[in-house]
């Protein structure tokens, strides 16, 4: 009883609501349901790509072993920055809306999907990518990085991005790395895009 009241209150809002709320969107998206299916085929396709070029079986075991801990301990991360997220929006919320209500003028921008002639979403994300996030030092800084190591390495692409299997050395194992080091950083920027774009909507409304 102790543990619950100690317990913050956006943390066991966001404990109640997840669940539910991620099997309502689950059961009502398609989007999501080909996206789960995209991705467990992408698992079981770099599964079998082990098995082609690691022919010895005990290094092999201790290689997926290391991939599932990566699988498992990559979910508790999406879960913990999940419950950040959401107090994050939840305060940021609370705090922009007192600072516009008790502002007098309240000029709301243009740039809002309401307000986008062209009714397609994916467009008009497009568009706020590359004005708020395309352009900003860091992303192309890292546009950058994956650009020299493509060119370096192009046996890492043909296995990063068109799954072709092959075997790579030590170096271009550490180049695959890099890659999804930075594929990882350029989506973090993305989610955070989109939750202030989130926000402005809902201000801009």
């Amino acid at each position: 009883m102790k543990q619950i009241f100690n317990k913050s209150i956006l943390e066991q809002l966001y404990t109640f609501r997840k669940e539910d709320f991620e099997q309502d969107v689950y059961n009502n998206n398609r989007e999501v349901k080909e996206l789960e299916l995209k991705m467990t085929e992408l698992s079981e396709n770099f599964v079998s790509y082990l098995k082609k070029v690691i022919s010895n079986e005990d290094d092999l075991n201790k290689v997926l072993k290391l991939f599932r801990n990566y699988e498992s301990e990559s979910s508790k991360e999406t879960d913990f920055w999940g419950l950040i997220y959401f107090k994050m929006g939840v305060n940021d919320g609370i705090k922009m809306s007192n600072e516009f209500l008790s502002s007098k003028k309240n000029k709301k921008e243009d740039s809002t999907f309401l307000n986008y002639e062209n009714n397609n979403f994916s467009e008009w994300l497009e568009e706020q990518k590359r004005k708020y996030s395309f352009e900003t030092p860091l992303y192309k800084e890292l546009q950058n990085k994956y650009r020299k190591i493509s060119e370096k390495y192009p046996n890492v692409i043909e296995v990063s991005e068109d799954f072709k299997p092959m075997a790579l050395n030590k170096e271009e194992i550490e180049a695959l790395i890099e890659l999804r080091m930075i594929d990882s950083e350029m989506a973090d920027m993305e989610k955070d895009l989109y939750f202030k774009l989130g926000v402005k909507e809902v201000l801009n409304f």
